[in-house]
């Protein structure tokens, strides 16, 4: 193999895979021919900072540690304790003069470069920015130096330092604070389709997979939808992975990168050696030093594979892995790792062995790994036999979507033709993004408002005729629908139909005659929905006599009833 390739290969990685064995050298062939050609770019999001830092504690640890950062030309104070709140005044430091504003902030948002600090002065919230006259408008930096810092996503902001009481971490932050003036860029990494997501619909409160997922307080509900800040976005991915829908996507790498990059890899391994791989993802900051020194260890049949998160990958990216060759999947985690995208892992990982366990394979195929001190190598848990490649496996072949749904469908398609005496049905976590819509026949009024909410086409009505169908692949089980409805005649089933056709078809959940209007004929609702009102509606004095009655006329009849009586 060429130096260029293994140089390519150890990029990718972070570190120098072993290849001193013939089946190395293979495995390291398989990766340079998955990792051919570059990866789509994305946008970028950019960060202008003037240098300005506001150091936030009592004020002697905020004067000792501005001596430290002499430095640093634009910084200000703010003291938590030793003066009246928005009192102001400067201090002499290391012959420069600080401004220091007394008072404990009620509010801190923003990121590098926009950071809007929020005190009390004379009983009113102030700007800190705006009442120092401070150029741009916003304070670029913040140091804060509280035990308890007034900002506590498990990802901090950018260019917002809180080491705790840690001098290692207070040392590390001002060293990061002497380089954070110029402009910085970073990549997209998230992208939104808003026609997609199911968070919300006509007021009504579905999917919250994304919100409970980001460590980072990057995404926030706007209406019924999502927004993303993409200056707090720190690229973990557990919001995309999560989505049950593909709103929100990957962007850097995409979905088809790493599903063609992974199915050349596998493909080629396979060809090589004709053994079944396994492949361990890993990916986060300081991830690829952690494994630099274990790796000697890594089995010669284990492909690892970095992600730029190690939360970026989830359920299509697995399943399809397994489709294309491989016989396991370990997801490593690391201390560092922010406890939400842990929780998010190890949630799809259950979701997703379930099916595979449903088909057949083991019940922990899928693997969420802690490497911490405890383990002295994570690929001690691992078999360190190979597999032969079974003769009657066929790997599959289809190449990256970008479509999430669309990927899913594919990878289980494959598996289940794979599988011999696949069970009809495979009953799944609550909460799996597979399932169906139960409606109890006698409470549905077939008033459509399940089918108004639905964001995935699953809940349909018919203009002929009062029908409501469903297709169950569509649904992702978001609870819109159960929300919706007035009469709580639905329920939701977690479950996978192995058969295709099934999950594709379009089946009759519920229907009924329409009522016909009393005056002219006409059908415009349903006998059980005149029911459902006669009885709300019993007794009601607007109601008495001629009232009822008008309940049976449609609308153009009812406005000339009304008019009559008038006359």
């Amino acid at each position: 193999m060429s130096a260029d390739a293994t140089e390519q290969v150890t990029n990718f990685l972070g570190f120098d895979l072993p290849n001193d064995s013939s089946l190395q050298q293979a495995r390291l062939q398989a990766l340079a021919t998955g990792l051919v050609g570059e990866v789509t770019p994305t946008s970028l999001v950019s960060f202008s900072s003037s240098g300005v830092l506001a150091i936030v504690g009592p004020l002697p640890s905020a004067l000792a540690v501005a001596q430290e950062l002499p430095d640093v030309d634009g910084c200000l104070l703010v003291a938590t304790d030793g003066g009246d709140p928005g009192k102001t005044e400067i201090r002499e430091v290391e012959g420069r003069s600080l401004p220091v504003v007394f008072g404990k902030p009620v509010a801190i948002e923003g990121f590098l470069g926009k950071f809007v600090i929020s005190l009390i002065r004379d009983g009113a919230e102030m700007d800190l920015a705006k009442a120092m006259e401070l150029p741009g408008g916003a304070v670029d930096i913040v140091l804060d130096l509280l035990r308890e810092p007034l900002l506590t996503p498990e990802v901090l902001p950018p260019g917002y330092f809180a080491p705790r009481g840690d001098t290692f971490a207070l040392d590390e932050a001002c060293q990061s604070i002497r380089d954070l003036k110029g402009q910085f860029e970073k990549p997209q990494y998230v992208l939104y389709d808003p026609d997609i997501c199911a968070r919300g619909a006509r007021g009504i409160e579905g999917c919250r997979r994304c919100l409970d997922v980001c460590p980072a307080d990057a995404l926030s509900t706007v209406g019924e939808r999502i927004s993303v800040e993409t200056h707090l976005c720190h690229g973990m991915g557990s919001c995309s992975s999560a989505c049950p829908t593909g709103a929100l996507s990957y962007a850097y790498p995409n979905r088809v990168d790493t599903l063609n990059r992974l199915r050349r890899t596998i493909s080629e391994f396979g060809k090589q050696t004709d053994l079944v791989p396994e492949v361990t993802f890993f990916g986060g900051e300081g991830s690829s030093a952690k494994l630099s020194g274990p790796i000697i260890d890594i089995p010669d049949h284990v492909i690892p594979w970095r992600s730029e998160e190690v939360g970026s990958n989830g359920p299509e990216v697995w399943l399809s892995a397994i489709a294309y060759g491989a016989r396991s999947i370990t997801v490593l985690t690391f201390p560092q790792t922010p406890p939400s995208v842990c929780v998010s892992a190890e949630r799809q990982a259950r979701e997703v062995n379930a099916v595979l366990s449903g088909l057949g394979w083991p019940s922990d195929t899928v693997r969420v790994i802690l490497v911490d001190e405890e383990i002295a190598s994570p690929w001690s848990m691992t078999e360190q036999v190979p597999q032969e490649g079974m003769p009657e496996w066929r790997p599959a072949t289809y190449a990256g979507i970008e479509d999430k749904r669309a990927v899913l469908r594919a990878a289980i398609d494959h598996l289940v033709s794979q599988t011999s005496n696949a069970p009809p049905e495979i009953s799944l976590p609550v909460g799996t993004p597979f399932g169906e819509v139960r409606v109890d026949k006698e409470k549905c009024t077939l008033c459509m408002g399940c089918v108004s909410v639905c964001p995935a086409g699953a809940i349909l009505d018919n203009k002929d005729r009062p029908c409501l169908s469903f297709i169950e692949w569509n649904c992702v089980q978001c609870g819109l629908c159960e929300n919706a409805c007035p009469e709580q005649a639905i329920d939701l089933k977690a479950r996978l139909l192995t058969d295709s056709n099934s999950r594709m078809e379009r089946r009759i959940l519920n229907e009924e005659e329409p009522f016909k209007c009393l005056g002219c004929g006409k059908p415009f609702t349903t006998q059980s929905m005149i029911e459902k009102m006669e009885e709300k509606l019993a007794g009601h004095r607007m109601f008495e006599g001629d009232g009822m009655r008008r309940l049976k006329l449609c609308e153009d009849c009812r406005v000339k009833d009304m008019f009559k009586d008038k006359s």
